[in-house]
């Protein structure tokens, strides 16, 4: 599924989105960005870390900006207004934390 993804980044104006695991707690999403492509602002409702596979991303939280490139991890809280823009053709995987533990 992740090298279909690798595939598809270049030739998509969309971002990619697929499932990868889901239970009760936990939540895996991989993305792929195609370079320029920005993520307007959006909240998630619970913790997520974000694992780079690929390429470079910035996360604007209004807070603070940060760059995330090949193999960086960032936990994000819950309800913090964001927007991300792929620098590079990107591929990251968010992993949901639905439990009230943190990561």
């Amino acid at each position: 599924m992740l090298h279909a993804i690798l595939d598809q980044i270049s030739k998509s104006e969309k971002p990619i989105i697929k499932i990868i695991f889901r239970n009760d707690d936990t939540r895996v999403v991989a993305f792929g960005l195609k370079k320029g492509l920005k993520l307007i602002d959006h909240q998630l409702p619970v913790n997520a870390k974000i694992l780079m596979l690929k390429g470079e991303i910035e996360i604007d939280s209004k807070i603070e900006i940060v760059n995330l490139k090949e193999f960086d991890e960032y936990i994000l809280p819950p309800k913090v207004i964001h927007q991300v823009t792929s620098l590079q053709d990107s591929m990251m995987l968010v992993i949901l934390n639905f439990n009230e533990k943190s990561f």
